[in-house]
């Protein structure tokens, strides 16, 4: 080969990588909105069949590697997609992102590199905008395992757990008691692309934000915003709280609970609901705060259940987004 003609297999080669794609970004997930309705029920019922027929995803991600990358520390989403990549025959790399070089490098080089070697990138970060950054500069597609803004595979998870019990979604009504914080977001959206009615009740100052209200009212969902916990809870189908600290809240731990007397969901709230209403919470609980020991251990509690959902539900949007089913 002669000088010239290296240089010439150079220059192709180069314009051949510089705009190439490994995978496709595109099908990244980062908040249940981006989702058209359809898509969003399919998720849910795909969840519930990878849950009843395990074995017909033994394969679905086989030799395909998954990145999990950690800002926030974490039990079920952690152990939820290093189980269901697992499950599924692929293979998941835990990265804490404190004891790597995404502390040093711009995360937009970071990220690239990583989906140069991984097939599916999950991360679980503080800022909502670290996520956009990943999915611009990915070359993969990105899940969001929890940010400041939205938790959405905790909604999926959740609405995939009240179509189990209920079977059917549209004209339910799900109450939310606590504060209006990423599950929330996530629940609204959620409310918004299968129908069911959401119901907000928050002290003063911890609404959710106005923009995902509004968002999910332009798309003809019932939203509704107080701060009343009983208006809220009235004739629900689901009862659903949340921590009433988030971590990075820590400071304001003092505040908040004084902010929330008032909003335990406990026996005394429940009486307000029909006696068929299901007790849900995300977890990690804060017994005697959020929620009463005897709520979350009620015949009405599905918060386990909920809980190992994590897993079924995350394998099928996993297995779905590689086109793996």
């Amino acid at each position: 080969m002669t000088p010239d003609s290296r240089i010439a297999a150079a220059r192709q080669l180069l314009a051949q990588r510089r705009h190439a794609k490994r995978g496709k970004p595109e099908r990244s997930f980062l908040s249940i909105h981006e989702l058209a309705p359809e898509d969003f029920l399919h998720l849910l019922r795909g969840g519930l069949d990878a849950k009843a027929n395990p074995d017909r995803y033994r394969r679905a991600l086989a030799g395909r590697p998954v990145a999990l990358l950690f800002q926030k520390t974490s039990t079920r989403t952690r152990c939820s997609f290093e189980v269901g990549v697992g499950d599924m025959g692929g293979q998941p790399v835990y990265i804490d992102w404190r004891t790597s070089n995404f502390t040093l490098g711009e995360l937009s080089d970071e990220i690239r590199v990583l989906s140069r070697y991984f097939d599916l990138i999950m991360a679980r970060v503080y800022r909502h905008e670290d996520l956009l950054t990943m999915r611009e500069h990915s070359e993969v597609p990105v899940i969001n395992g929890l940010d400041d803004r939205y938790h959405p595979c905790q909604g999926l998870t959740d609405y995939m757990t009240v179509l189990e019990y209920f079977g059917e979604l549209a004209g339910l009504k799900l109450a939310y008691v606590g504060d209006g914080n990423n599950v929330c977001h996530s629940l609204i959206d959620g409310g918004a692309a299968s129908g069911v009615h959401v119901a907000v009740a928050h002290p003063a100052g911890y609404a959710p934000r106005e923009d995902v209200v509004e968002r999910a009212r332009a798309k003809g969902a019932q939203v509704t915003i107080t701060q009343d916990p009983r208006e809220a809870v009235a004739g629900a189908d689901v009862v659903y709280t949340d921590t009433w600290v988030s971590m990075g809240d820590e400071a304001q731990t003092e505040a908040r609970i004084k902010a929330f007397a008032g909003f335990q969901v406990n026996a005394e709230l429940l009486a307000a609901a029909p006696d068929h209403a299901l007790v849900m919470h995300c977890l990690p609980a804060h017994r005697g705060l959020e929620i009463s020991g005897e709520a979350l251990d009620s015949e009405s509690s599905v918060v386990f259940d909920q809980a190992e959902n994590r897993k079924h539900a995350q394998k099928y949007l996993m297995a779905w987004i590689l086109k793996g089913v």
